[in-house]
C-alpha cells in the first residue's frame, strides 16, 4: 500500500502541475499577484452531510494483552562485566548516549592509520593529530591524509606509549625501546642505556624546560638536555612504575604511579597520596587538571577520583561511569569531562555520567584515551578498532535496531504525558517514553500499519490516519475504527486536525470531511476545494481552516466562504504538501516547487475582506533553500523556521523587510552532504516535530538514518578555526624529496654527515615511500640540476627562496587546512602574483598548477574560508599565506646572451647599412619604371573601364576578398617559414657535429682508446636522436601548413575547436614575428576541455581565428611602439568556454582599443582602422558573414581608456543552422 501511495503522490507532484494552465514560478521572491481568489459561498454548494448514526457503529478493538500485548524494547543500558544492568542508589539505570546511534566517524588502517591498536595521541601546535600505535609507529593526520613515522624513518621503536610536544615545537615519542625527539626533519634517539630504562609511559616538560620521562622500572627521569637524573622510590616516588606526569597550573609536578598512588613534587620534595588518603585506587593511570584547577585521577580498577586540593571525591559504576579501568580524562568546550574506560567513553556534565559504546557507533569499547582537535571535536583511541571522531552529541539516529517499529517514520505526535508517537510506513506506530519503544500494529488492534498522520484530541485520545484502512482512535485501552463503512469517502487518510470548536477535519485522497456533533460533512473539488488530495490542514489565528491539496492548490474556509488560491493568485506551485503558521501568525506553505509566505497582516485582513489581492512571497533554491520539494514546516521557539525536504533539514531566520515582505537569513542546511546524519525527509503529517523538551525529531526516507533526533536547543553553529599551510611543491609533476636534493651523498664520517644523510632518508621514505639508492639520488640531482633554495621547512618539507631554471618552469603547489571534521566544507582561492591577473574562482581543490612560467619573481598566495552549510553561512576569508619563488631566464635571454647580441649587432651595422642603401636605391628605380608603365596602361584602358564599371566593381570586390584570404595565408606562410627554419638549423648543426665526432672516433679507434670511443658513440647517438626529433617537428609543421593552405572542399567535418584555435594562435604569432623582427608579445590560453566538437568547415573557422588573432597581435604591437619606456607588457589571451547550446571563443588583447564612435562600423565592408595599404577592410566583414552562416554570433567589447584593450567573442552553436 505504501508503494502505491508513493507512486500516486509522485504522479500528482510531478505530472499534474505540468497539465494545469498555471505554470508554477520557480523563484519569485517579489510578490507579483494581481488576481483575487476564487470565492464560493457555502450556501451556494450542495453540502453533503450524513449522521454517523445512519451507519453501522464503529468497530471497537481492545488493545491486545497477555502474550500478544505490545512489549517495550528498552534502549541500551550501561551494564557490568557480567552483563547486568547497572543502577544507581535510587534504582535507576543509565541509558547509553541519547539511546540511539551517535555521530561517530571511524578511521582505521584502511584510511591510512599505521595500525588499529592506538595507545596515545597528541594535538600539536600546528593543528595536526599524532597517534601512537602498538607496534606500527606513529601516524600524523592533517585532516586529509595520514603519514606514518616508524623505525624506517628513524623512530627508536615502533610501539609508542606516549607523545608530547615541547615548547620549541619538537615532538617527543616514548616507546618500549627508549625516547625519540623529532624536530620535523630528523629523529634524535635516546636509548634505554642512556635513560636507564627503555619503556617510557609518560613524557612532560616542567617550567624550567626540563624533560621528564615516566619509566617502567626506575621511576621518573629528568633530562636537562645533557644528563639524566633518576627519581625513584628511594628519592620519595610512590612507585618506580610511573605512567603519567603532569605539571599543573601552579607549577607543581604530579606523578601517577602504577601501585604507589599519586605523588606530588614541590621544590624537590615528594608527597604521596594513596587509598588511605581517599584515593579510589593506588594504580593511577592518568592525571588531568580541569578549568577550575581540580585534579581528576584516572585509575586502573578504581574508577575516577576528583581532588580539590584537600579532599578526594570518587566516582564509579554506580554513578554511571562506563568502566572502572579509566585511562585518561579530557575536558571539552562545554566544560564536560570525558573519560576513556575499558568499556566505552563516559561524559560527565558535573551532575551525571552519559556513556558511549559500540552500540552508539564507537569504534571499540576498550578506549585507550581521547584527544581534542583544534575544532574541539573529540577523538577516541581504541585498542584494535582504530580511532573514532565524535562530531558532537546534537544528532542521534534511531532505527529498528533500537526498537523503533520501522525505519521509515511518516508522522510524529506528542501526548499529554510527554510520550512521543512515531507512525511508520508499514510497521504501525511506536510509543517512546524516553527509555523504551513500544510498538503497536494491526495485530494489536491498529486499523493499518501505514500511519500517515496522528493527532491527540481534547479528550487525550490519539487519532491515527492510515493508508488504506481508515482511522483508529486510541484512548489508551481500546481502538475505535472509522472507515468507509462508517461514512468516510475513502480509507486513505493523509491529514487530521481538531479546530478550536472541537470539530475534526479529515483530509483524504478523495476530498475533505468535517466531523462534528455526530455529523460528517463532505467537501470536494467539484464545488468547494482547490483539489481533492488533501495532505495538509492548518487553523490560523482567526479560526480559518487552510486546506492544502497536492492536485489543485490552496483553499481557505472560514465557515462561510471557500477561497481558492493557485499560481494565478501568486503561490509558487499548486502541489501543496504542507501548511504551517509561526509564532507571529505568518503563514508558510510548502509545495513541490518551493516555499510560499503570507504575512500575518494579510492573514488578518483576509478575515475582514475575502476579496483582497494577496501578496504571496515565494522562495526556492535561488534564495538559499537546499531543495524545492518542501515536505515539512516547523516553527521553532526562537523565531526560526525549520523545513524538511529531499535534502534534509533547513533552518533559517525570517528577516523582516516590510509589513508583507521578508528575507531569509542565517540559513543552515543539515544533511549528509554537509556531514550530518540526515537524509531525505518523509512527507507524512508532522513528519518533523518539535517536542516539549526542545528536541526536533524528523523521519527520513533512509533505513540508514531512520528517525533523527536533533537537540536543537543546545546546538551551536560550527565555526571551524582552520590554519592554512603549504604542504608540497612539485616540479614538472614530480614529487621531490627536497632534503635529498639539497644534500650531497658523502662517505665522510661525523655527526653532521650522519644527520644530513638520515634527514634525506627520512624525507625520501615520507615523500616517496622508499629509500633511494646512491645512484638514484645522483640521477635525481642531475635531473633537477640548477634548482637552488636556501632552506627546507620542518614537518612539511617546503623549499624556501626557491629558484628554478627555465627548463623547470612547471610548478604544482599543494596546500590545505588542518580542519579535521569537515575538510570538504573548506573553500580556497589562490593567485600567483606575476602570473595571474586575478584570484582564482572559489575552489575546494587543494592544489594549483602553473605551466610555462616566464622568468621573474613570483609570490603564490592562498586563502581559505569555511563554506558553511549554505551560501549565506559562509565564513570570512583567512589571511593569505604565501610561497615565493623565482624562475631564471633561459640562456638565450640571460644578460650575457644580450651582451653578445649587442656586440654582434654593432659589428654588422656598417656593412648592413651599405647593403640596405644600395637595395633601396635599386628598388626606387624599379618602382619609378613600373609607375610610368602603369600610368600608360591606365590611360590606354580608360575608355574600356568606363564601359564596364559595374562588372569591374564586382570583380574588384572579389579580388579584395581573395586578397584578404591571401594576406592571411601570407602571414601563415611567414610563420611556417620561421617555425621550420629552427628545426632545419638544428638538423644541420647536429649533423655537422656528428661528422666531426665520427672523425674523432676514427682517431680514437686507431689509438685503441675504446673507452673514449664509447663516450663519442654515446654523443653521436644523442645527436642522431636530436636530428630525428627536429625532423619530426619540421614534418608536423609542414603538415599543419598543408592543412591550412589547402583549398576548402566546402564539406563540413567534426573539428576540435580547442586544437584548431591553439594552432592558429601559434601560426599567427610566428607569422607576425617573421614580418616584425622586434615584435614581442606574450600570449596565454584558457581552453575549456569540456567544449563539444563542431561539424564545421575547418578552413573557414581557421580563417576567422587567424584574422582575429592577427588583429590582436597588431593592436598590442602598435601600443608597444607608443609605450616604449613604460612597464607595458603586450598580452593576447585566447579562451574557449562551453555555454548553453554551443561554445564561445574569445580573443582578448590589452592593445590600444577601438574608439567608441567607430566600434559599430568595424563589421562594415572596406572599413579599416589600419593605415593605408595595411588592410583591405574585409577581414572582419568576411568573418562576421561566416559566423552568421553557422547560426552563430560575433561580438566585440573595447575600451580605449587604461586599462585599454579589445575582446572579440565568437559564439558557435552545437548544431549550426
Amino acid at each position: 500500500m505504501n508503494n502505491y501511495f508513493n507512486v500516486f503522490l509522485f504522479f500528482l507532484l510531478i505530472f499534474l502541475p505540468g497539465c494545469q494552465k498555471e505554470t508554477p514560478a520557480e523563484s519569485t521572491p517579489t510578490p507579483t499577484n494581481s488576481i483575487v481568489p476564487e470565492i464560493t459561498e457555502i450556501r451556494d454548494i450542495d453540502l453533503q452531510s450524513v449522521q454517523l448514526s445512519e451507519f453501522p457503529p464503529p468497530l471497537e478493538i481492545t488493545l491486545s494483552t497477555g502474550t500478544n500485548a505490545p512489549q517495550p524494547t528498552p534502549l541500551s543500558r550501561l551494564r557490568n562485566d557480567q552483563g547486568e544492568i547497572i543502577k544507581n542508589e535510587n534504582g535507576a539505570s543509565f541509558i547509553l548516549g541519547q539511546g540511539g546511534i551517535s555521530q561517530f566517524k571511524k578511521y582505521t588502517s584502511e584510511e591510512g592509520l599505521a595500525l588499529d591498536a592506538i595507545n596515545c595521541a597528541l594535538l600539536d601546535s600546528r593543528g595536526h593529530l599524532w597517534f601512537g600505535t602498538n607496534g606500527g609507529g606513529a601516524s600524523r593526520f592533517d585532516g586529509m591524509t595520514f603519514t606514518t613515522f616508524s623505525d624506517a624513518q628513524g623512530l627508536v621503536e615502533n610501539s609508542v606509549r606516549s607523545i608530547y610536544e615541547d615548547r620549541e615545537g619538537n615532538i617527543w615519542f616514548g616507546t618500549v625501546g627508549g625516547v625519540s625527539k623529532f624536530d620535523g626533519k630528523v629523529f634524535t634517539n635516546y636509548s634505554a642505556e642512556q635513560i636507564g630504562d627503555g619503556v617510557i609511559f609518560a613524557i612532560s616538560q616542567d617550567g624550567e624546560g626540563n624533560m621528564w620521562f615516566g619509566t617502567s622500572a626506575i621511576g621518573a627521569v629528568r633530562f636537562d638536555g645533557e644528563k639524566f637524573d633518576v627519581f625513584g622510590v628511594e628519592e620519595g616516588m610512590g612507585d618506580n612504575l610511573v605512567v603519567h606526569i603532569l605539571e599543573d597550573s601552579e607549577g607543581i609536578l604530579w606523578f601517577g604511579t602504577y601501585g604507589g598512588g599519586l605523588t606530588q613534587m614541590i621544590d624537590g620534595k615528594f608527597k604521596t597520596f594513596t587509598t588511605a588518603d581517599g584515593l579510589t585506587s593506588n594504580r593511577v593511570r592518568n592525571i588531568y587538571e580541569d578549568q577550575s584547577g581540580d585534579l581528576w585521577i584516572s585509575s586502573i580498577g578504581g574508577g575516577v577520583s576528583r581532588f580539590d586540593g584537600e579532599n578526594f571525591t570518587n566516582y564509579g559504576l554506580e554513578d554511571g561511569l562506563a568502566g572502572l579501568v579509566v585511562r585518561s580524562a579530557i575536558e571539552d568546550r562545554d566544560d564536560n569531562l570525558w573519560f576513556a574506560t575499558e568499556r566505552g567513553a563516559s561524559k560527565f556534565d558535573g551532575e551525571q555520567f552519559t556513556s558511549y559504546t559500540t552500540d552508539q557507533g564507537l569504534a571499540g569499547n576498550n578506549v585507550m584515551g581521547a584527544v581534542l582537535d583544534k575544532g574541539q571535536n573529540l577523538w577516541f583511541l581504541t585498542d584494535g578498532g582504530g580511532v573514532s571522531r565524535l562530531d558532537g552529541t546534537h544528532f542521534t539516529n534511531f532505527t529498528n535496531g533500537q526498537g523503533l517499529a520501522g525505519n521509515i517514520v511518516l508522522s510524529i505526535e506528542e501526548d499529554k504525558n510527554g510520550d512521543l508517537w512515531f507512525g511508520t510506513s508499514g510497521f504501525g506506530v511506536s510509543r517512546f517514553d524516553g527509555e523504551s519503544f513500544t510498538s503497536i500494529n494491526s495485530t494489536h488492534g491498529l486499523a493499518g500499519d501505514i500511519v500517515f498522520c496522528m493527532m491527540e484530541d481534547k479528550e487525550d485520545r490519539i487519532w491515527f490516519g492510515t493508508g488504506g484502512n481508515g482511522i483508529s482512535i486510541f484512548d489508551g485501552e481500546r481502538f475505535i475504527q472509522l472507515d468507509q463503512e462508517n461514512g468516510l469517502v475513502s480509507n486513505e487518510i493523509y491529514a487530521l486536525l481538531q479546530d478550536q470548536k472541537g470539530g475534526i477535519w479529515i483530509g483524504t485522497d478523495s476530498g475533505l470531511h468535517y466531523l462534528h456533533d455526530g455529523q460528517l460533512d463532505y467537501f470536494s473539488a467539484e464545488e468547494a476545494l482547490a483539489g481533492d488530495v488533501i495532505l495538509s490542514l492548518f487553523e490560523d489565528q482567526t479560526g480559518a481552516i487552510w486546506i492544502g491539496s497536492v492536485d489543485g492548490g490552496l483553499t481557505r474556509f472560514d465557515g462561510e466562504k471557500f477561497l481558492r488560491f493557485t499560481t494565478s493568485q501568486g503561490i509558487v506551485d499548486n502541489g501543496i504538501i504542507r501548511i504551517s503558521g509561526d509564532l507571529e501568525g505568518n503563514l508558510w506553505i510548502g509545495s513541490a516547487h518551493g516555499l510560499s509566505f503570507l504575512s500575518q497582516a494579510q492573514v488578518s485582513e483576509l478575515a475582514q475582506n475575502p476579496s483582497i489581492i494577496l501578496q504571496f512571497q515565494n522562495f526556492t533554491t535561488q534564495e538559499g533553500l537546499s531543495n524545492n520539494l518542501i515536505q515539512q514546516i516547523v516553527p521553532l521557539p526562537d523565531g526560526k523556521i525549520a523545513l524538511g525536504s529531499n535534502l534534509g533539514i533547513t533552518v533559517f531566520k525570517p528577516e523582516i523587510k516590510s509589513e508583507n515582505e521578508i528575507g531569509l537569513s542565517e540559513i543552515e542546511n543539515f544533511n549528509s552532504e554537509n556531514g550530518y546524519p540526515v537524509k531525505d525527509l518523509t512527507d507524512g503529517q508532522n513528519g518533523m516535530f518539535f517536542d516539549s523538551n526542545g528536541v526536533l525529531w524528523a523521519g527520513t526516507g533512509s533505513s540508514k538514518t531512520g528517525l533523527v533526533r536533533f537537540d536543537y536547543t543546545h546546538y551551536e553553529p560550527i565555526n571551524p578555526q582552520q590554519d592554512l599551510m603549504i604542504k608540497q611543491i612539485r616540479i614538472n609533476e614530480e614529487v621531490i624529496p627536497w632534503h635529498t636534493l639539497a644534500g650531497e651523498d658523502s662517505t665522510r664520517f661525523g655527526e653532521k654527515a650522519f644527520s644530513d644523510i638520515f634527514t634525506q632518508t627520512s624525507d625520501e621514505l615520507i615523500t616517496l615511500g622508499r629509500k633511494l639508492s646512491t645512484d638514484e639520488r645522483q640521477k635525481l640531482r642531475e635531473r633537477f640540476k640548477g634548482i637552488s633554495f636556501e632552506s627546507v621547512d620542518p614537518f612539511f618539507p617546503i623549499p624556501q627562496k626557491l629558484k628554478l631554471p627555465y627548463r623547470h618552469n612547471h610548478l604544482n603547489i599543494e596546500y590545505g587546512s588542518n580542519e579535521m571534521a569537515r575538510p570538504f566544507l573548506i573553500e580556497y582561492q589562490y593567485i600567483l602574483e606575476g602570473y595571474d591577473q586575478e584570484w582564482s574562482p572559489v575552489l575546494q581543490r587543494t592544489s594549483a598548477t602553473f605551466g610555462n612560467i616566464q622568468e621573474g619573481d613570483y609570490t603564490f598566495l592562498v586563502k581559505s574560508r569555511y563554506a558553511g552549510t549554505s551560501q549565506s553561512s559562509a565564513g570570512e576569508w583567512t589571511e593569505p599565506i604565501s610561497f615565493e619563488f623565482s624562475v631564471l631566464p633561459p640562456w638565450y635571454r640571460s644578460w650575457w646572451a644580450y651582451l653578445i647580441y649587442g656586440l654582434l649587432a654593432l659589428s654588422l651595422i656598417y656593412p648592413i647599412n651599405i647593403y640596405l642603401r644600395n637595395r633601396v636605391l635599386k628598388a626606387e628605380r624599379e618602382k619609378a619604371k613600373e609607375r610610368e608603365l602603369q600610368h600608360a596602361k591606365e590611360i590606354e584602358k580608360a575608355y574600356e573601364e568606363l564601359a564596364s564599371t559595374h562588372e569591374n566593381l564586382k570583380s574588384t570586390q572579389s579580388q579584395l576578398i581573395q586578397a584578404e584570404k591571401m594576406a592571411s595565408l601570407g602571414e601563415l606562410t611567414a610563420g611556417i617559414a620561421h617555425e621550420i627554419q629552427n628545426p632545419l638549423n638544428f638538423v644541420k648543426n647536429f649533423a655537422e657535429v656528428s661528422q666531426e665526432l665520427m672523425e674523432e672516433m676514427e682517431e680514437e679507434i686507431q689509438k685503441g682508446d675504446y673507452e673514449e670511443v664509447t663516450f663519442i658513440a654515446k654523443d653521436i647517438r644523442e645527436n642522431l636522436g636530436r636530428i630525428s626529433q627536429h625532423s619530426l617537428r619540421a614534418d608536423s609543421i609542414v603538415k599543419a601548413m598543408l592543412q591550412h593552405s589547402r583549398t576548402s572542399t566546402g564539406e563540413k567535418e567534426v573539428t576540435d575547436i580547442n586544437a584548431l584555435a591553439d594552432e592558429c594562435l601559434h601560426l599567427s604569432f610566428h607569422g607576425i614575428r617573421a614580418k616584425e623582427k622586434d615584435f614581442n608579445s606574450d600570449f596565454k590560453t584558457e581552453l575549456d576541455p569540456e567544449i563539444p566538437r563542431l561539424n564545421v568547415i575547418p578552413q573557414e573557422i581557421g580563417r576567422i581565428l587567424l584574422n582575429m588573432l592577427n588583429n590582436a597581435f597588431y593592436a598590442v604591437n602598435e601600443k608597444a611602439h607608443h609605450a616604449e619606456g613604460t612597464d607595458y607588457k603586450p598580452l593576447v589571451l585566447l579562451k574557449t568556454k562551453k555555454v548553453i547550446g554551443g561554445l564561445e571563443v574569445t580573443i582578448e588583447d590589452n592593445g590600444t582599443g577601438i574608439p567608441e564612435n567607430i566600434v559599430g562600423k568595424i563589421f562594415q565592408p572596406f572599413f579599416t582602422t589600419k593605415p593605408t595599404g595595411q588592410g583591405t577592410g574585409l577581414g572582419l566583414s568576411l568573418s562576421y558573414d561566416i559566423v552568421k552562416s553557422y547560426g552563430g554570433d560575433l561580438r566585440v567589447k573595447s575600451n580605449t581608456q587604461e586599462p585599454s584593450g579589445t575582446a572579440f567573442t565568437i559564439y558557435l552553436p552545437t548544431q549550426p543552422d
